[in-house]
């Protein structure tokens, strides 16, 4: 029997993975474990707000986590998580 716990979190990291801007932000978080939403921002050419909208979401499913560093936000990549961690390094093998 499949554990409908397991399956739902997984389903909730996939769709975070479905979008290209989230991936794009995965890419660059590859590149800088712990870069703030200004920079993200200023690396994908859009807003702000849009950026933490985006952030978000992939905190609110488990693949980042979010510190704040003075009166920036930042986040990095949950590598704690070992569902994350596996799909984290099939990305990095697929996106350069």
């Amino acid at each position: 029997m499949v554990n409908a716990d397991v399956t739902t979190y997984t389903a909730r990291i996939f769709s975070a993975f479905a979008d290209e801007t989230r991936l794009q932000i995965l890419k660059l978080l590859m590149q800088d474990p712990d870069i703030c939403v200004s920079s993200l921002a200023d690396e994908l050419d859009i807003s702000i707000s849009a950026v933490s909208q985006q952030c978000k979401l992939l905190e609110l499913s488990g693949v980042v986590v979010r510190r704040r560093r003075g009166q920036k936000i930042c986040y990095q990549l949950n590598n704690s998580d070992p569902i994350v961690t596996k799909l984290l390094t099939l990305i990095r093998k697929e996106v350069r």
